[in-house]
């Protein structure tokens, strides 16, 4: 559990942008107590960036302690990422790249840099991730910035909007509150961008054929139900307990072929 916060777009000078950043991270620091880290955006017109930024994170050290702090900043220094949870196939990812990548940090989250650099703000730099997760990235060669949070919504997320047209991230709203005009609930699945064919909009990444978008006047599904490809279909873990001069071995079944909820069978010996 980390907390992650950003301000993007903002009006505020840089002093009062890292102070307004800081203030409501710290309102999130129980979610990571090991380690505060700030990046603080400014202004430059000369390179297209008009407004400032700021991204914080909060950090509870699971994975590398020694060298995974955070915001992750790639090698060239263009790109920032802020991100909790965690990403279970990084390794997998990272052989899979076009490009390899050489992880400076033993960070699950690193993985993103290089997916991004691979696919851009887009659906595909997201869908291959598997995981409980939700982050914040800036890219300052091109002044965009990307959030995203993981299918199902597991880790906490909330996204608000300034009177001056900032927005505001957060793992928690009380990072938010009194800081927004309007704030909500970040939609599970989906990612925010700034720029680009869905720019200021949540677009969907998580699409199964079991969750469909249901549009008004829209069919019902009619595919039948998928599960998730990650998960194995034959997955049994077999337990024995004593219950007086009794034991009971009994297992534990998960995504059977045919059958959509795990099951339990005792039998005595």
């Amino acid at each position: 559990m980390c907390g992650i916060f950003a301000i993007f777009s903002s009006s505020l000078p840089e002093a009062d942008l890292r102070k307004e950043l800081i203030t409501c991270s710290q309102k999130i620091r129980h979610r990571g107590p090991d380690w505060s880290g700030y990046k603080v955006i400014q202004a430059d017109v000369s390179q297209n960036i008009p407004l400032a930024h700021g991204i914080g994170h909060e950090r509870l050290a699971i994975m590398d302690p020694e060298s995974g702090s955070q915001p992750l900043i790639s090698p060239d220094g263009n790109i920032v990422v802020a991100a909790n949870g965690e990403i279970y196939n990084f390794k997998e990812l990272y052989s899979t790249l076009k490009t390899p990548y050489s992880p400076m940090t033993g960070s699950d989250c690193e993985v993103i840099l290089p997916l991004y650099e691979e696919h851009g703000p887009t659906v595909d730099m997201i869908s291959p991730l598997r995981g409980m997760f939700s982050f914040i990235l800036y890219d300052k060669k091109t002044d965009t910035y990307l959030v995203a949070r993981d299918h199902m919504g597991i880790t906490p997320l909330y996204i608000g909007w300034g009177n001056d047209g900032s927005v505001y991230v957060a793992s928690e709203l009380k990072s938010l509150a009194g800081e927004c005009n309007k704030f909500q609930n970040f939609p599970p699945g989906h990612i925010y961008c700034s720029k680009g064919e869905h720019a200021g909009q949540f677009q969907r990444w998580y699409k199964p054929n079991w969750a469909p978008e249901m549009l008004p006047g829209g069919e019902m599904p009619r595919e039948p139900y998928q599960a998730v490809s990650s998960i194995s279909i034959h997955l049994f873990d077999y337990r024995m307990i004593f219950c007086g001069n009794h034991q009971y071995f009994y297992y534990i079944g998960s995504f059977r072929l045919y059958e959509k909820s795990p099951y339990i069978y005792l039998t005595t010996t």
